[in-house]
């Protein structure tokens, strides 16, 4: 019985499993120094991903009252919004994650210089150091999270006049 013991303890020991192939018992080693940004990142992804993001229910206001179908649209509106940004920060979280554990934590994507302790320490999921971030504000290649105005939004529809008018260089005929 114990021969059978040990041969079991062997296998145990010496064979991977399919999470071992697959990469899902990984123990990730966190450098010392980023030690407590990555139980920060944690605890940030932790708390955003215990948010109630769902959506709204379908509405329930009767449509002869139009401030508080208006209302709701608006509410709805900012909860889409919000959740939104969450979904943007978690990804971003996540992915600061995986840079502690693959050892680029802390590396500006853009000049490849480190990333400023202050700015790490204010968002610790930053993929840029300051200068990095100017390069792209710069450039124009920073994501705004906005809402477009009305105005943009009636111009961007097409007009009845460019309706009907044929595109490129097809002849009508």
């Amino acid at each position: 019985m114990a021969v059978a013991l040990t041969n079991i303890e062997y296998i145990n020991k010496h064979m991977a499993t399919a999470a071992d192939i697959l990469g899902n018992n990984r123990q990730s080693k966190v450098p010392v120094r980023w030690g407590k940004h990555y139980q920060r990142l944690c605890e940030e992804r932790d708390r955003l991903m215990a948010r109630d993001c769902s959506t709204c229910e379908s509405s329930r206001v009767k449509l002869d009252d139009l401030t508080e179908a208006a209302t709701e649209e608006s509410q709805r509106s900012l909860a889409f919004v919000a959740a939104s940004a969450t979904q943007s920060t978690i990804f971003e979280i996540l992915a600061a994650i995986r840079r502690i554990e693959r050892g680029t934590y802390g590396l500006c994507e853009i000049t490849g210089e480190s990333i400023e302790p202050e700015r790490l320490r204010a968002i610790p999921w930053t993929r840029y150091s300051f200068h990095g971030q100017e390069e792209l504000e710069r450039g124009g290649f920073v994501r705004r999270f906005a809402l477009p105005s009305v105005e943009s939004l009636t111009q961007a529809g097409v007009t009845e006049e460019e309706e009907g008018e044929p595109v490129g260089d097809e002849d009508p005929a």
